[in-house]
């Protein structure tokens, strides 16, 4: 058992800040990828550079292949955002704390549904964009959860505080010889 975890009531926080981080993160590669195989076909095609090779055929077999692979970037992105909302309840799990600090968490509950709808909103500005549409089209899990935001804050939070305080007192700790208040 971890002794002295603290991070239940910060975890909602970065979970908004590192899945707003990835899915850009992940658009801007699959983007920047995009646009330069593009350039590159326009500049190069048809041309023959290196002997009896044609150069498309060169772009297709290096930066073809790599844009197969940031294509996967769209579903490893949900994918990381899931497993944060796992490791948010496996920390409330983990979690032992005293009843008092119910009610400051049920407020941090509240200030991050509220920061939340501003973080949904400017995404949703973001991928309206018509520059990077197209590229955020293909983020239908991410998209889901971050359009949804407020929503999916306020689940993680109301379970994960369920999660911490039902377990407060459990006979897990008693048997272990540990104390469940502190």
């Amino acid at each position: 058992m971890i002794k002295g975890k603290k991070g239940a009531f910060s975890d909602l926080f970065i979970f908004m800040i590192v899945a707003l981080a990835i899915v850009f993160i992940c658009g801007v590669f699959i983007f920047i990828g995009g646009k330069a195989t593009a350039e590159i076909h326009e500049k190069l095609d048809g041309t023959n550079y290196a002997g009896n090779e044609n150069v498309t055929e060169i772009v297709d077999d290096t930066f073809g292949h790599v844009n197969q692979a940031y294509q996967s970037l769209y579903w490893i992105s949900i994918m990381l955002i899931v497993g944060m909302v796992i490791s948010i309840f496996i920390g409330s799990y983990l979690v032992t704390t005293k009843p008092i600090f119910f009610i400051p968490y049920a407020f941090i509950v509240i200030i991050a549904v509220v920061v939340s709808v501003g973080i949904s909103n400017a995404y949703e500005m973001v991928i309206a964009d018509p520059t990077m549409s197209s590229t955020f089209a293909g983020f239908i899990g991410a998209n889901f959860i971050l359009l949804n935001l407020p929503i999916w804050i306020a689940v993680i939070g109301i379970v994960g505080g369920i999660i911490m305080f039902v377990r407060m007192g459990s006979k897990e700790d008693q048997m272990y010889g540990g104390n469940p208040y502190g």
